[in-house]
């Protein structure tokens, strides 16, 4: 991926909302396919605000910024929402991946 990501780190959207804060990387053991919205790895974001969590496929994040401790997402909190990212993956409910835990 190329981009460092660490624990509680906030996540922005493309439309410069707050998401959340990162908490963990999980990554899928089964088939990936893009195409399907079947992705490898997604980044669980906690929304402490809204009491939300959500699970944003790393495919969509665009920016990690060490000096600010931001991470920049290429899709609205609308478009988030509409994606359905506030969602438990159905890879993460069967217990069919690899949690990552994030550095500090």
């Amino acid at each position: 991926m190329g981009i460092e990501i660490n624990l509680r780190d906030e996540v922005r959207t493309a439309d410069e909302q707050k998401l959340g804060v990162a908490q963990a990387l999980f990554h899928r053991t089964g088939d990936v396919d893009p195409e399907l919205q079947l992705y490898a790895t997604y980044l669980e974001v906690g929304d402490f605000d809204y009491g939300e969590t959500f699970f944003v496929p790393t495919d969509f994040i665009t920016d990690s910024r060490a000096d600010t401790k931001q991470i920049a997402l290429s899709k609205t909190r609308d478009e988030a929402i509409t994606l359905t990212w506030n969602r438990m993956p159905d890879f993460v409910a069967h217990g069919q991946y690899r949690k990552e835990a994030l550095p500090e």
